[in-house]
């Protein structure tokens, strides 16, 4: 069975990185799947047994969703839209999918509705039967006006046969988020979460790992992290994201204490949490996974500003879990950083957290099902 999947990523890398998961997982449970991207591209990212079409690059500054911008921070163009589109209805066409799956949309990426619908139809012409699904995260951003909550309704009783949220109903249900009307909500199904589904063994060390993932998020966390870092007399190490990691990692380094060191991130990262002797991060998707495959204590500091939500919720979510401390960035300082890292550095290997992981197998599985009749 062939399955295309349409992902973009305007700012972090988590979307692919899942949608990435995803296609391996159907690979290995017997299906053929390609993966059109349309963000920047990355180096580190795992697509082995994935057919990948990246399509012309788009980005956005900080939280302006309304302007996509071409990887030379010029806004896009109607052209060079136009050109992804056709790129995508082109892919499409040669690939003549059993099934198309949409990354986060229709619960968002609303500015680039034209090249999902696009996608959908194109689809739907080549292969009336194809099922139309759509991939999101626990938490999808929850709608910020109640207009956007009824477009997705009708787009998801019009065209959607499935939502397959990547988390478990049973810690955060996709209602906690975007509360669907029953028609809707019948369609939803949740997976689990994707990650590890093992532990990882590691011998902790003495280092304090600070990561705020492969985006521009967290800028302001690893600015307080540089002066906590002088009074607690450990090793740290600073991760930076983004397009710009090593010109940002440079500055953060000439301002250090020197027991800390700043670089960009890196691919061996789960290596390097599992044998910390505490992490500190943002609570983004890939980022509480990669926690829970190890027993590192963790302080979380969720990204709330721009009135984000997501990740704020999620912590609410974990913040019972033995070994998680989660501290507001709204009130973070660099003494509430150090009192925090200080106690998490010494503190027992955290206990597993309780929930699967086994999400991608799971969703390949669902995606797989035999097509509906014509």
């Amino acid at each position: 069975m062939r399955v295309a999947f349409l992902v973009c990523h305007l700012t972090g890398t988590g979307h692919l990185a899942r949608t990435l998961a995803l296609a391996r997982a159907v690979a290995a449970a017997g299906g053929r799947p390609l993966v059109l991207s349309g963000g920047r591209a990355l180096a580190h990212h795992d697509w082995e047994g994935t057919a990948f079409h990246p399509l012309p690059p788009l980005r956005v500054d900080g939280f302006d969703y309304a302007t996509l911008r071409r990887m030379d921070g010029a806004v896009a163009p109607p052209l060079y839209l136009e050109e992804r589109r056709r790129q995508i209805v082109e892919a499409l066409a040669r690939f003549e999918p059993d099934v198309l799956v949409t990354e986060t949309f229709p619960l968002g990426r609303r500015r680039l509705a034209a090249e999902f619908e696009a996608a959908i139809d194109a689809v739907q012409a080549i292969r009336p039967q194809a099922r139309i699904l759509a991939s999101v995260r626990d938490i999808p951003e929850p709608p910020s006006r109640p207009e956007r909550l009824v477009e997705a309704t009708q787009r998801i009783i019009a065209r959607f046969d499935r939502i397959l949220v990547h988390g478990e109903a049973d810690l955060v249900p996709l209602s906690a988020s975007w509360p669907l009307p029953p028609e809707a909500a019948a369609r939803v199904g949740h997976t689990g979460y994707i990650g590890r589904s093992d532990l990882r063994p590691a011998r902790r060390g003495d280092e304090v790992l600070v990561s705020v993932g492969g985006g521009v998020l967290g800028r302001r966390l690893l600015g307080v992290a540089v002066e906590a870092a002088g009074l607690v007399d450990r090793p740290w190490c600073l991760l930076v994201g983004g397009p710009d990691a090593a010109s940002v990692a440079a500055c953060l380094a000439e301002a250090a204490p020197p027991n800390l060191v700043a670089e960009p991130a890196r691919p061996d990262y789960p290596d390097l949490l599992a044998a910390a002797a505490c992490s500190v991060s943002l609570a983004g998707y890939n980022t509480v996974m990669d926690l829970a495959a190890c027993r590192t204590p963790a302080v979380i500091v969720p990204f709330a500003e721009h009135g984000e939500r997501e990740q704020s919720l999620r912590a609410e979510a974990l913040a019972a879990l033995p070994g998680l401390s989660v501290l507001s960035g709204a009130t973070l300082t660099a003494a509430s950083l150090a009192q925090a890292v200080s106690a998490a550095a010494c503190a027992p290997d955290r206990p597993a957290w309780p929930f699967a992981r086994d999400g991608a197998r799971r969703a390949a599985l669902a995606i797989l099902e035999e097509p509906r009749d014509p």
